[in-house]
């Protein structure tokens, strides 16, 4: 159980590292991420949402609290980074391969969170309704 939690520290490290670059790159490197925003057809506004989704989506996996959220931030973080990588291959751009990095590296994050929220006991299933009243 050990090995699992420090794997998962280890690559929720590596990933806020990589997601917090990505910010920081965005607000120091301006006009060079709007004129690739612009070269994949995306609007120069998404740039703003973008950056504070991801803080958003970070600092909800960093404090895992509600499952349900969790959830919900490693999808959204799932489809940005499969959306970036359709897109850099859809403008024949070579850039999508640190997409890729960060989508493997978010997948052993969520498989590893999985077995230690197993491990700790927590409930990693959601309630479902009985609609047969």
């Amino acid at each position: 159980m050990k090995s699992n939690k420090i794997i998962f520290r280890i690559c929720l490290a590596v990933f806020s590292i990589a997601i917090i670059g990505s910010i920081v790159n965005s607000i120091i490197n301006y006009e060079t991420v709007v004129t690739t925003f612009e070269n994949l057809g995306y609007p120069v506004y998404l740039i703003h949402l973008l950056g504070v989704a991801q803080s958003l989506g970070l600092i909800l996996l960093l404090v895992n609290k509600d499952q349900y959220l969790v959830e919900w931030v490693y999808a959204a973080f799932f489809l940005n980074f499969i959306l970036g990588c359709f897109a850099h291959l859809a403008v024949e751009s070579a850039n999508g391969a640190s997409a890729v990095v960060c989508i493997v590296i978010l997948l052993v994050t969520y498989v590893q969170s999985k077995k230690v929220r197993e491990y700790s006991g927590e409930s990693t299933t959601s309630i479902k309704p009985n609609f047969t009243n």
